[in-house]
């Protein structure tokens, strides 16, 4: 044994045999936190599908390794994690101790020779259970006009009455397809009689590649052939990987061949994917495909709330008035993960709930999340009270004092004076070279009349959502 492995050996064994409590905290307890950190930091879904498998396994040179499946992941950490690990870990360990990030697969001999595989354990149904994300579930999804149609199809795959060998499910990032796949995961293990196979196209590709490089892809053959439901999220990250095209197209065949069901998800719909072989293709336009929609305001204002609920578990003083609700809504428009965001960075933000939350620290975290919104011009705005009112610019523009062009001719120039920095003979100018008087008048007469018009808040509050929603569509 030389004298580099006796050195690792001997800190591996300190570091499991520190006290566990206080400063000496034990690496392993300090991981376990970090963990929980990042979990409330990246939110269930990016924490189960990136960080969750890592592993902390030794302790070399006062510098804590972390062991990565393989390459594939360890360059996604990198990329993506890795400043946020560090940070939480150096929150936790009061010895300041640094990380190493190890790809299991090229560990070197001396960490091999004194660890086991951390992942070495019985892929029993139970351990896989255990394994599968524990709040994407059908019970935590928020359902509604989005996703009902992919949620349905996914309970019958779970439930085994899936109506073709084949389930495509379609959707920008963040509307909720890793949350289905994971749900239709949970629901059928939980049955005990289905054999299921969760994996990242990324996952698969990696393995993949392993295995060839080794000219040995059983072990890979074996995992998906063996199962009666395989589940591969994010399929869009094999196009154009020529070799790994052809063998997900042969194992997905061989799974649908001998009766199994394959549920996919990815970006784009079939026939928008490109860089796909044409019979990988072919066999795509063989599936049952359905769409999952951004969700309404309905189902986003559900999802800010139940992972307000989340949260305050851990942190009872994390609370949301209805007006912070409101403000996230209009101002992230984004689908529930930008929402999700907003939430976990507003958690970080407390002081994780040791700080009341206020207006000012919400808009903190909006700001850092969408950067700094644009004031609008005076033409964008109104466009929008056009749409909203159901008028004309030039009926906004005129001199017609009827009530139907004058209410929100009134409510336009209100928000040109407290969205714009234009004065008020700027704003008057625009609306068809008027006094600025008037536009006084407005502005003086919304405010005041503000404060108990329940209408009139519900009609401001519309229009300048409108405003955001075609500022984030790219409109000036």
């Amino acid at each position: 044994m030389d004298q580099h492995e006796n050195n690792t050996r001997r800190n591996y064994s300190d570091s499991n045999n520190r006290d566990h409590s206080g400063s000496n905290r034990g690496a392993h307890k300090i991981w376990d936190s970090v963990q929980e950190r990042m979990r409330n930091s990246i939110g269930e879904e990016m924490f189960g599908k990136w960080v969750a498998d890592l592993r902390f396994v030794a302790e070399v040179h006062d510098k804590a390794v972390i062991a990565v499946r393989d390459q594939v992941t360890l360059g996604r950490i990198k990329r993506d994690y890795e400043r946020a690990i560090r940070d939480a870990w150096m929150a936790e360990d009061d010895k300041q101790r640094d990380l190493r990030f190890v790809c299991w697969k090229r560990a070197p001999k001396s960490l091999l020779s004194i660890v086991e595989d951390p992942w070495a354990v019985a892929e029993t149904a139970e351990e896989t259970v255990k394994g599968a994300a524990p709040q994407m579930t059908f019970d935590t999804l928020i359902v509604g006009p989005s996703n009902t149609r992919a949620v349905e199809s996914g309970r019958r795959i779970a439930a085994g009455q899936a109506p073709a060998p084949i389930l495509f499910i379609s959707g920008r990032q963040g509307v909720g397809k890793t949350h289905l796949l994971r749900a239709i995961e949970n629901e059928a293990l939980a049955s005990g009689s289905i054999r299921v196979t969760y994996m990242t196209a990324e996952e698969f590709m990696s393995a993949y590649v392993q295995g060839a490089q080794e000219r040995d892809t059983r072990a890979l053959k074996a995992k998906l052939r063996n199962s009666d439901l395989v589940l591969i999220d994010d399929l869009q990250w094999i196009k154009g990987k020529k070799g790994t095209d052809q063998a997900f197209f042969a194992n997905i065949r061989a799974v649908t061949g001998q009766g199994g069901r394959v549920v996919l998800t990815a970006d784009e719909a079939p026939g928008d994917l490109r860089g796909l072989s044409g019979s990988l293709m072919n066999e795509l336009r063989g599936a049952a495909t359905v769409a999952v929609e951004a969700p309404d305001d309905e189902m986003r204002a559900a999802i800010l709330r139940q992972h307000e609920a989340m949260i305050a578990e851990s942190d009872p003083n994390f609370v949301l008035t209805d007006e912070m609700v409101s403000r996230i809504l209009s101002r992230v428009r984004g689908p529930g993960r930008e929402l999700c965001g907003v939430l976990w960075s507003l958690q970080t933000e407390s002081c994780f709930g040791k700080e009341p939350i206020t207006m000012e620290m919400l808009d903190t975290v909006i700001r850092r999340q969408a950067g700094e919104m644009r004031p609008p011009s005076i033409d964008l705005i109104k466009r929008a009270a056009a749409a909203t009112f159901g008028v004309t610019k030039s009926n906004l523009e005129s001199a017609s004092k009827a009530q139907a062009y004058v209410y929100p001719r009134q409510i336009a120039m209100y928000l040109c004076r407290t969205m714009t920095p234009k004065s008020y003979p700027q704003i008057a100018k625009y609306f068809g070279d008027r006094d600025h008087s008037t536009v006084i008048y407005s502005f003086r007469k919304v405010s005041k009349n503000l404060k108990s018009d329940g209408e009139l808040i519900r009609d401001v509050d519309r229009l300048t959502e409108a405003i955001h929603d075609m500022q984030a569509g790219g409109a000036s």
